[in-house]
């Protein structure tokens, strides 16, 4: 179901929500050292124990547990924290950044443990599971959640009909390009993918790099594949119904396969071998004068200015065949509190004092001035010049929204292969293997 929309219209709700029961337990060996590896961002500091509990007490003060899965936006929850503590002396957030997130909630999960509050991705197998398992509060009564865009909130919607989310960002992804050098060379970022070849060889042809690609990480390489063929496929929501009914598949589907050349051809205007430039350094590559262009999402740009303030980037669609690539976005993260709370008063009562805040024109307005994303809270304005080229084109042509989800495991089966299509360069065998191994995700599925 396709169909332009103008940047602020409705998200359409996520599709059918089934989800691999808990079956596997972690190690508690996994416990200890993943909890090990804890650390607080701002707001001052406690010391962790196995269990995730403080050795501390709070001198009176109620202090509430925080993990969040996106280490980037580390910062921008600090200040917003920060500024809530300011009116809340008595209630102290501690924000815990992990190394591997998912693998600790997992394991505090399976041990009954999880944390006071988190933040999830909406479309992420786990937020789904916990989601299932009745870990997660029910937050669709709480008066903060009529400060959010209610059609964010019928994108997060679980199957029963209630939010266990409150989704605070969306994001979107794109090109990055140094607005320097084109200027300094006259270019503009073009809409139509043979003039962006024809744009990298040009600049090849100075010896210089026209992409820089941290193919290293699997999630960048995955994110690079999605990237490309949703500005042909937008929301997917077509395609992923008939391949989950059994109609087409990834060797069917035209998009995908041309999707995957384009990938493979970047590599001839990128960093010499991409499997082995990181995400982090590529952003402090890129940041400092490296490379022309970067592609990725709207979540890169805070991290891209950590790296260098001075960084003087902009960032539009990515280019397709016909010049009239489609623009998606989709809910980033949202707050979720665990169920558990609910039965401890004080720490409810705190919870609700720090997401009204959060979830106020405020608190979220000091979120979206430093995470750089649009915001699910009505009244916030995301002015950020950087995404300008970005709007305005969502303004004459639309978006569709990525509410659309493949089979639950598929993402993690893909990101553990797709780097190799980028050594072999077998696209079909490629296209063959993801089939199966979405078949296969989809057949688990359906015995839950």
């Amino acid at each position: 179901m396709k169909g332009n929309r103008t940047f602020h219209d409705a998200l359409v709700p996520f599709a059918e929500r089934r989800i691999i029961s808990m079956k596997k337990k972690i190690m508690a060996v996994t416990l200890c050292l993943a909890m090990a590896s804890t650390f607080v961002v701002g707001c001052g500091q406690k010391k962790e124990t196995d269990s995730g509990k403080s050795e501390e007490k709070s001198s009176g003060k109620v202090e509430i547990e925080f993990v969040q899965v996106k280490r980037e936006a580390a910062e921008s929850y600090t200040k917003v924290i920060e500024a809530f503590q300011k009116k809340n002396p008595d209630i102290v957030i501690k924000q815990n950044v992990v190394p591997d997130a998912q693998e600790v909630l997992m394991t505090r999960a399976s041990s009954d443990n999880l944390p006071d509050l988190m933040n999830h991705w909406p479309t992420d197998a786990q937020f789904v599971q916990f989601e299932d398992e009745g870990l997660l509060l029910d937050l669709s009564e709480k008066d903060y959640m009529k400060n959010i865009d209610s059609k964010y909130l019928d994108a997060v919607k679980a199957k029963d009909g209630k939010n266990y989310m409150a989704p605070y960002n969306v994001n979107f992804m794109g090109v990055y390009y140094n607005k320097d050098k084109f200027e300094e060379a006259g270019y503009t970022m073009p809409t139509k993918w043979d003039e962006l070849i024809a744009l990298a060889e040009e600049i090849k042809a100075k010896g210089e790099i026209p992409f820089v690609l941290p193919n290293k990480d699997s999630w960048v390489a995955s994110n690079l594949w999605t990237n490309i063929e949703a500005r042909d496929l937008g929301s997917h929501e077509d395609e992923y119904e008939k391949m989950k009914a059994g109609e087409e598949s990834f060797e069917t589907i035209p998009e995908y396969k041309s999707s995957v050349e384009k990938m493979i051809q970047l590599l001839d205007y990128a960093n010499e071998d991409s499997l082995a430039l990181g995400y982090d350094q590529a952003i402090n590559d890129f940041a400092n004068g490296e490379g022309w262009m970067f592609i990725q999402g709207s979540w890169t740009l805070p991290s891209f200015l950590s790296a260098n303030p001075d960084f003087n980037v902009e960032f539009a669609v990515l280019p397709n065949d016909n010049g009239k690539p489609i623009a998606t976005q989709t809910v980033d993260t949202g707050f979720c509190v665990n169920a558990k709370i609910a039965d401890e008063l004080e720490k409810m009562e705190a919870i609700d004092k720090f997401l009204s805040f959060a979830l106020s024109v405020e608190g979220a307005q000091i979120y979206t001035d430093n995470d750089k994303s649009p915001s699910c809270v009505t009244g916030v304005k995301a002015e950020v010049p950087q995404f300008q080229p970005f709007f305005d084109y969502v303004e004459a042509n639309g978006f569709e929204a990525d509410g659309a989800y493949p089979p639950t495991g598929f993402e993690d089966t893909k990101r553990g292969k797709i780097q190799n299509v980028l050594l072999d360069k077998n696209v079909d065998a490629f296209l063959t293997e993801m089939t199966n191994d979405w078949n296969q995700a989809r057949s688990e599925e359906r015995r839950v």
